[in-house]
């Protein structure tokens, strides 16, 4: 059995946030789409590219503890 973990509203800058948005295609949107989320290794990927050093490191300790998608 496997679990797929979840990060839910992570504290991210509103900038790392946008960049999320505009970069990366959500995985999954609510049915109200209210909220997306993410695959993680991609959030991170795509905030290295574009620099974002103090979101890049919150998502990679997210990454040490297992979470698969970040939801925003």
């Amino acid at each position: 059995m496997s679990r797929i973990i979840i990060e839910y509203n992570p504290t991210i800058t509103k900038l790392g946030e946008k960049i999320i948005r505009d970069n990366v295609s959500p995985s999954m949107v609510s049915n109200d789409e209210s909220s997306s989320q993410y695959e993680i290794s991609i959030v991170a990927n795509v905030l290295s590219d574009h620099g974002c050093i103090d979101d890049l490191i919150y998502i990679n300790n997210l990454i040490i503890d297992d979470v698969d998608f970040i939801e925003l």
